[in-house]
């Protein structure tokens, strides 16, 4: 009797956990471009605040994943490896580019020297790659 109650439990509890990680897998990727952002500001002062103190930086804006609303200059979009649109942003920090991520196989149409309006989530900084946001949505 024990060993029927038991086996019982252990198969309701992976059948529990296989329909929580299906779900969690098919779960619709979101994007930025709903979510009201929690600082607007200039992808230079965005840069600015990584340049002069990254552990700060990373506190105010990568922390909590916050959301961010971007205003800068195109200055490169490419497609990245994983079939990501990117949009590079100028700053006057050249080494702290914001570069802006958008999700897997969604178009984004910018050109360079274009000001544009972008949503995201900072996910900090990388050495020699600039300032890092995902989950973008081109606003303008």
């Amino acid at each position: 009797m024990n060993k029927k109650v038991i086996i019982i439990v252990l198969l309701s509890i992976i059948a529990i956990g296989g329909g929580v990680a299906y779900y969690m897998w098919n779960k619709p990727k979101t994007n930025a471009a709903d979510v009201k952002p929690n600082y607007i500001l200039p992808a230079d002062s965005l840069g600015a605040a990584f340049a002069k103190n990254e552990d700060s930086a990373n506190a105010k804006f990568v922390k909590d994943f916050v959301a961010l609303e971007i205003q800068g200059v195109v200055d490169n979009v490419f497609v990245n490896e994983g079939n990501e649109s990117v949009i590079q942003l100028m700053t006057n920090t050249p080494d702290y580019a914001v570069k802006c991520y958008f999700l897997a196989g969604e178009s984004v149409s910018a050109n360079k020297g274009e000001k544009v309006v972008i949503k995201g989530f900072c996910t900090g900084y990388l050495m020699m790659d600039g300032v890092q946001m995902s989950k973008c949505a081109l606003i303008k």
